[in-house]
């Protein structure tokens, strides 16, 4: 699907002494010996070190919250034989996940760790995971065999997996319209599991952004298979394993399809897009069991992964199984928390804490997720670069990913919604600047991936860089097309609908991943509810809080002061007077001046526009 990958193997700019931070490995905390393998950090260097030597490059993708990471570093990289022979016939390289997904999308096996050989070149020759130490020896025993007597095999099987990457076809792009996503759904519903929920019949991993999509359709078309996959999957998952009972918060995936037999570790990630959905399903259905869950959940990151006098969301906590499994966790030491900052992951949870305050009503998620919103503006971005992925140890790096940018841009949206503050509009409309000047790309009609100089991918190698570019293009289309909408921007929305239609073409190979795909859609194609307050202060605040205690998936919110902002508001053909307007397309209702009466209003106007049949109905001007 993709021709060229902005790949940053060679090149990628950081911030000065962050090489030094990639030396820093990290290891698993419990024993072991895997730092005596002379690990080189990854980069250019490596690579012209492995050439030099003529050996192949054994890269090892670890990551700190990774179970069976720990377990190699303990058992198979802790082993005597295995050290001494990585250190006399391979170039071992380690490589963090977290802190370099770039790199991790060319090159991950399918999970972790990822276990890669690669030629100095940067090409995989072979790869595979959890490797026990004897499986190691003897699988890089053949390869190096290989390497060392047959050396043109390999150059063939790399050259032939370049040609038949070249050949993958983009396929024909046309426009992007709401059969989609009526299509979409069909999609999530041929895999879904109608017993436990989830989709597919093995491991099951959480998919917040298919819950919200289900959740999306059902509110605007009432369709009832979306209701039922989104419904059951919240169920089961809160009634299982994968639901931390005790503490709050999920873990990262279930090993069976009943949400049953977790891996225990706990990403910040995982927990803000379920606490999303939760929220969401909390407010569609008026549910005080989703909100109960909600408030657990949001409690857990509040104390393990959110440091209150810096505003700093940390990325994971460790996947300690005996502390999780025991009968008493009161008298055991609670699991390493990776303080480490991610733009990503901090980015989705500010949008979790708005999520979590319109379902619970507690205003003092919002001062978190203000303070979390400072922290990355303030130390974790540039103005010529963007947003910086990592900020730890007094260091920050790797700028330049449009799904960085992209959902820090989102969160300020959410911010200003629920808050009315124009900082966090202004600071979107900043972002949203540069995401279009600096990754679209017009040829191409889609957004680059990074910033980084392009180059092909390595053979063999990209699957989940070409994952992480469509998700990161669907996030970027959805964020645009929000702002578009705020401001009425005709050339940023000619540009989202035909980055839309670009991705239509090969959105379904991506499983029910299909479904960020689905909410970038939903957002271009469907008339958002549109809400202008025109309000001062603690008046605006209070009509802010009704429109939160409704669902509205598609939504664009202006708040106008009616004493600072008249040009503005009288350009909408409004009066500077407090009131609320509702429109949707061509339809508005009657302007609402009281802050008790907007959440009725808001849900009657809604049952009105909403679903195909609706909007043929009579419409009403705008006044």
């Amino acid at each position: 699907m993709l021709k060229k990958i902005l790949l940053s193997l060679l090149c990628f700019i950081v911030i000065a002494d962050s090489a030094a931070f990639g030396a820093d490995f990290r290891f698993s905390p419990g024993p072991n010996r895997a730092h005596l393998v002379q690990w080189r950090a990854w980069g250019p260097a490596a690579l012209a070190e492995a050439k030099k030597l003529d050996r192949p490059v054994l890269l090892s993708i670890s990551a700190v919250w990774c179970h069976w990471c720990h377990v190699m570093d303990e058992t198979t990289y802790s082993d005597e034989a295995v050290i001494a022979y990585l250190n006399e016939h391979f170039l071992p390289v380690r490589l963090d996940a977290d802190q370099r997904p770039d790199v991790d999308g060319l090159y991950n096996q399918g999970g972790w760790p990822s276990t890669v050989v690669l030629t100095p070149g940067g090409d995989i020759i072979a790869g595979g995971n959890y490797l026990t130490p004897q499986e190691l020896l003897e699988w890089l025993g053949r390869i190096a065999d290989v390497y060392a007597t047959d050396r043109g095999s390999i150059a063939k099987r790399i050259e032939d997996l370049r040609q038949r990457s070249a050949l993958r076809g983009q396929g024909s792009a046309g426009p992007a319209g709401t059969d989609d996503a009526d299509a979409i759904v069909g999609l999530l519903q041929g895999s879904f599991d109608r017993e436990q929920g989830g989709f597919g019949t093995g491991q099951k991993f959480p998919d917040p952004d298919a819950l919200d999509f289900l959740l999306a359709v059902h509110a605007g078309t009432g369709d009832s298979r979306a209701k039922e996959m989104a419904v059951v999957t919240l169920d089961r998952m809160a009634a299982a394993a994968l639901y931390d009972r005790v503490e709050g918060g999920f873990f990262r995936y279930a090993t069976q399809p009943d949400w049953s037999s977790p891996h225990y570790e706990k990403m910040l990630e995982v927990n803000a897009g379920l606490i999303r959905s939760y929220a969401n399903a909390a407010l569609m259905f008026r549910s005080e069991r989703y909100r109960k869950i909600v408030r657990q959940s949001t409690a857990f990151v509040l104390d393990r992964l959110f440091d209150r006098a810096s505003g700093a969301l940390y990325g994971s906590m460790d996947a300690d199984e005996s502390y999780y499994q025991a009968k008493d966790r009161r008298k055991l030491k609670q699991p390493a928390v990776d303080q480490t900052v991610y733009a990503d992951g901090a980015s989705l949870m500010i949008s979790a804490f708005a999520s979590a305050w319109a379902a619970t009503g507690d205003a003092s998620l919002l001062k978190t997720a203000g303070s979390a919103a400072d922290l990355l503006m303030g130390s974790m971005y540039r103005p010529g670069d963007g947003v910086l992925h990592w900020q730890g140890s007094g260091r920050a790096g790797l700028p330049g990913l449009l799904n960085d940018n992209a959902l820090y841009g989102s969160a300020l949206l959410d911010l200003y919604e629920a808050t009315g503050e124009r900082r966090w509009l202004d600071r979107a409309g900043l972002i949203g600047q540069f995401i279009t000047k600096r990754f679209y790309d017009p040829v191409g009609r889609r957004f680059r991936a990074t910033l980084a100089a392009p180059d092909p991918l390595p053979a063999g190698g990209g699957g989940l860089a070409e994952l992480n570019d469509y998700m990161a293009n669907c996030r970027a289309i959805r964020f645009l097309a929000r702002l578009a909408s705020s401001a009425q921007d005709k050339d940023r929305r000619r540009i989202v609908e035909a980055a839309l239609a670009t991705l239509a073409a090969n959105s379904r190979q991506f499983s029910t991943r299909v479904a960020t795909y689905g909410l970038a859609l939903r957002q271009v194609v469907e008339e958002p509810m549109e809400i202008t307050i025109v309000a001062e202060g603690g008046r605006a605040r209070e009509y802010l809080a009704a429109v939160g205690t409704v669902f509205l998936p598609e939504k664009v919110v202006r708040i106008y002061s009616p004493t600072e902002d008249r040009e503005e508001i009288r350009s909408y053909g409004y009066k500077p007077q407090e009131a609320v307007y509702l429109c949707r397309g061509k339809r508005c209702a009657k302007p609402v001046k009281e802050p008790r009466l907007l959440a009725a209003e808001l849900r009657r106007f809604l049952g009105k526009t909403a679903g195909p049949q609706a909007r043929e109905g009579k419409q009403e001007r705008r006044p």
